[in-house]
């Protein structure tokens, strides 16, 4: 499929080297609206294809010989949601199937990475060494992390990493949903890219605080756990043709066309109340963005800041809208700055 070719080729560009392992968001209602295009990612990247039999209900499964897959197999961990736990169970075993059994080819570790971690972590982690779904408790559907950010409770990008940690690492494997935080931190180590498909145009990365959430928080415990920084890459498939980009190439786009754009102002400012804490949402995820990718620039911030609260008529007409986002924007920016979140210099300094 032409996006796991994308990011195989990104990577490759860049690096000089394939990918051993490839970090995947996986959402239930994407899953829904694009018929599976996650999944099938997923699957071209294990070089794996489904074949149908009796009917489209039944699906085997055919590996791609690694002649014409001209390639190495490359490695995934997905996270997912709630939501696709409790829509997709057939589909967490098709994958958790196609893992299995790429994993136990006779083929060299170094043309198979999937193999390779398995190897690397059977004695310590034992059957969890094959564990690459990991999720929220049976209960949950998300993670913890949205309501530290929210609030304002955290202190540094750790306490991040603890809440999403806490809430993910969750491995949904053999048919049973069991805690693992070992399994999950070293599978972790192995991933060299971290991505998530934004499949329509209603929405850009910075309009839902679920794209931090899975994304941001994917990408800063890959981080930590890892020990250096890893390539976030977004799938943009709301055009005719696929495109993978750079997250500060969504995030900067998703900023211009909606918190630095004064038609989307205006459009938010005829809505009393609501209009002003949607806009004050917007800077809580560009937030939420730094603290956890570190792909905000500085002149992001910079901009929001004149447009929003040193511009004396824009701040009057959204404290006359709502006071109390008002002041949460101006707090945003001023943690933004004291927690030294910028990655580049502003343009104009």
């Amino acid at each position: 499929i032409k996006s796991s070719d994308l990011l195989i080729d990104s990577y490759l560009k860049k690096h000089g080297k394939y990918p051993e392992s490839i970090g995947i968001v996986l959402w239930g209602f994407e899953t829904m609206k694009t018929g599976g295009d996650t999944i099938a990612t997923i699957l071209s990247l294990l070089g794996v294809k489904i074949k149908h039999k009796k009917s489209l209900w039944f699906k085997e499964l055919e590996v791609i010989p690694l002649e014409e897959l001209k390639r190495p197999r490359i490695d995934v961990v997905i996270t997912i949601c709630g939501i696709f736990r409790d829509t997709f169970g057939t589909h967490i075993d098709l994958i958790n199937r196609a893992i299995e059994i790429v994993a136990n080819l006779d083929e060299s570790p170094e043309k198979n990475f999937v193999k390779k971690h398995y190897l690397q972590y059977k004695k310590k982690l034992k059957d969890f060494a094959l564990a690459r779904i990991f999720g929220p408790s049976p209960t949950e559907y998300a993670t913890s992390m949205r309501t530290l950010v929210e609030s304002g409770s955290w202190n540094d990008e750790k306490d991040l990493v603890e809440s999403y940690d806490e809430s993910m690492s969750y491995a949904y494997f053999k048919g049973r949903i069991e805690n693992n935080r070992q399994a999950f931190s070293d599978i972790l180590k192995t991933v060299d890219i971290v991505t998530q498909e934004r499949d329509n145009t209603e929405y850009e990365v910075t309009d839902l605080d679920h794209y931090y959430e899975f994304l941001g928080g994917l990408s800063r415990t890959v981080q930590e756990k890892k020990g250096e920084k890893t390539e976030v890459m977004v799938i943009d498939s709301t055009e005719e043709d696929v495109v993978v980009e750079g997250l500060e190439v969504a995030i900067e786009r998703a900023t211009r066309t909606r918190t630095l754009n004064p038609t989307w102002i205006e459009g938010m400012l005829k809505h009393d109340f609501h209009g002003a804490q949607k806009i004050k949402d917007r800077v809580e995820y560009l937030l939420a963005f730094a603290a956890t990718t570190g792909k905000v620039e500085n002149w992001i911030f910079d901009e929001v800041a004149d447009r929003l609260i040193f511009d004396e008529e824009m701040r009057k007409r959204l404290q006359s809208n709502n006071p109390y986002a008002t002041m949460k924007i101006a707090e945003l920016l001023i943690e933004s700055e004291s927690c030294l979140l910028y990655t580049s210099p502003s343009p104009r300094d």
